[in-house]
């Protein structure tokens, strides 16, 4: 029992370093070793949180569009991906490659996603195609700051898609997160194309609870869309903020 005791209270004050410097939607180069994975949960609830917030409950009460991902470190610096998102039924599935250089406080992610989606109101239904994309993210500086762009290629919509983050550690293992992914091309999109591109540019922001094992994200966004490809079409004019949140572990 007294073992016990004192693990716990050593839980509290030994600093606990996340495994990853993930964020909210972007995709940031990965901290895990060969043979390591990770599993992640991610919510994004329709409701508008100042719509009758107590009746609704903050907007969780009129449903969610929810993902699941897996990750796996496979080789040293290269890893394999499934995810699926409910939002148009969307899957993928990929392989990225870590690019890490001695000294330099930058590493960067190149990765590649075959994925699919349905549109049901189209006569073929079935959407398929590749996303190309880099993503770059500096080491902390001065142990709390770490910026993450995202630059990548939608093959299907024919488009280059771009997303920035920040996050600030408050303490040892709470960061803030916010995001911001810009429609490149609202006004270049050919006709088909801009149906499905928002009058306005997607944002988030929240803040990340680490543990050594588990990463446990709250956040506010304009979209309930969830990943870059899907939150870089942008969102409708004067969009409400909703909930969402991530949940992510280690798998060793």
């Amino acid at each position: 029992m007294k073992r016990f005791v004192v693990i716990v209270m050593l839980s509290f004050i030994i600093p606990i370093f996340a495994y990853d410097v993930s964020m909210l939607n972007l995709i940031n180069p990965s901290g895990l070793k060969k043979g390591l994975g990770e599993l992640m949960i991610q919510h994004r609830f329709y409701g508008d949180i100042t719509d009758d917030p107590l009746a609704n409950f903050l907007g969780i009460d009129t449903g969610a569009n929810v993902g699941l991902s897996a990750r796996y470190h496979f080789l040293q610096n290269a890893e394999a991906k499934l995810s699926y998102s409910r939002r148009k039924s969307e899957k993928s599935i990929g392989v990225s490659y870590k690019i890490q250089l001695e000294d330099f406080p930058v590493n960067g992610q190149a990765g590649i996603d075959y994925f699919s989606y349905e549109e049901v109101s189209q006569e073929k239904t079935t959407r398929r195609n590749f996303f190309y994309y880099f993503s770059a993210q500096n080491q902390p500086l001065f142990e709390r700051f770490v910026a993450t762009l995202n630059m990548a290629y939608d093959g299907y919509n024919q488009r280059f898609v771009l997303g920035c983050g920040i996050a600030v550690k408050i303490v040892n293992d709470i960061s803030l997160l916010a995001e911001y992914y810009p429609v490149l091309d609202r006004n270049s999109a050919d006709f088909e194309l801009s149906h499905y591109i928002g009058t306005e540019d997607a944002f988030a922001f929240g803040f990340r609870f680490d543990t050594y094992g588990h990463q446990f994200t709250f956040l506010l966004a304009n979209t309930d869309d969830i990943g870059l490809r899907r939150v870089s079409l942008g969102t409708r004019q004067n969009s409400y903020l909703r909930l969402g949140f991530n949940i992510q572990r280690k798998m060793e």
